[in-house]
């Protein structure tokens, strides 16, 4: 670990200032999210029927999940990853994720003050970190697993420019030499950060806790951005740059040229995560999601898939816990 990154113990004085606030924070988020679950006794089956269902179902095995990440954990304006995990596989999890979330604010940044990260009250000095948090989660909860979606955000919007070359200059689409530098480089010290200091706060709470990464599916840079119920935008996040950089969008042609980049990038990003897990055996594993979503109608902007993609995608993430935990 990087000598400047904060230690378990420095973390776990963190803790002790700021519980309050903590406890405070993660109340009133799982208060809206409720990703708690049942047994098939507390919805009212009586014995009989019980037997009945339990002899005609296979018995699936079910969780209890700690998750970590960015707005493919948490999309207030449709389902996600976890509430796919929740609903449709029975796992119960305790969701810190916050849309918007890049994996340097995951690793480095604080707790963010507002319910869903949107903006709202100013940054304190002395806030809480997010890895803070995650260590007081890890040591209260003591989940069986940790779920991890980082790196989106990072190269999106308008950090996504200096990632692509001008279609004029006659050099490659993609800068190779800023790929590889931040994924190889930035992006895999900050996961190492998050990875190695979880799986020492399990380990001092007693727990053995697998971590799961995943690293996204290709997206379609098609210029369709969010739109809330209130009518407020977020995005496009790759349009702006394709267009300044002179990539047009007005055939089949042209768009398959943006997205025969952003594969560049995921799948960069894939195999950074499938390298780190190697050196994490048992400990860590990568849920390859790529592939998944066929076409440009499974997303419902340039970020985010449909409730059907979701659903989809989530049962490829359920599939590598039960296969590894």
């Amino acid at each position: 670990m990087n000598s400047r990154n904060q230690s378990l113990a420095s973390i776990k004085e963190a803790i002790a200032v700021h519980r309050s606030v903590l406890d405070e924070v993660h109340e009133a988020r799982q208060a809206v999210r409720g990703y708690t679950t049942r047994s098939v006794v507390d919805r009212g089956l009586t014995a009989a029927p019980l037997r009945t269902m339990l002899a005609a179902t296979p018995v699936k095995r079910t969780f209890s999940l700690l998750a970590q990440g960015d707005s493919w954990f948490d999309y207030p304006l449709g389902t996600d990853l976890i509430d796919c995990l929740h609903s449709h596989h029975g796992h119960t999890i305790t969701n810190i994720a916050v849309a918007g979330s890049t994996l340097n604010d995951e690793a480095y940044g604080p707790v963010p003050r507002e319910m869903f990260g949107l903006p709202g009250g100013p940054k304190q000095s002395d806030d809480p970190s997010r890895i803070v948090e995650l260590v007081h989660r890890i040591q209260e909860d003591k989940p069986q697993g940790l779920l991890l979606s980082a790196g989106g955000n990072d190269i999106a919007g308008d950090e996504f420019f200096s990632f692509i070359n001008n279609a004029r200059s006659g050099l490659p689409p993609v800068n190779a030499t800023v790929l590889d530098g931040v994924i190889n480089g930035t992006f895999r010290s900050a996961y190492e950060y998050l990875i190695s200091t979880a799986l020492g706060a399990a380990k001092d709470a007693g727990i053995t806790m697998p971590i799961f990464m995943h690293g996204y599916d290709y997206p379609w840079p098609d210029g369709r951005g969010l739109i809330s119920f209130l009518g407020w935008k977020v995005g496009p996040w790759f349009d702006d740059t394709f267009n300044h950089k002179n990539f047009p969008n007005n055939n089949a042609a042209d768009l398959k040229m943006r997205y025969d980049c952003t594969v560049l990038f995921i799948d960069s990003l894939n195999t950074m995560l499938a390298s780190l897990a190697l050196h994490y055996p048992g400990r860590v594993f990568h849920a390859n999601l790529t592939g998944t979503l066929r076409s440009a109608a499974d997303w419902a902007n340039e970020l985010h898939p449909r409730n059907p993609g979701f659903r989809a995608l989530a049962d490829k993430l359920d599939a590598a816990l039960q296969a590894n935990l």
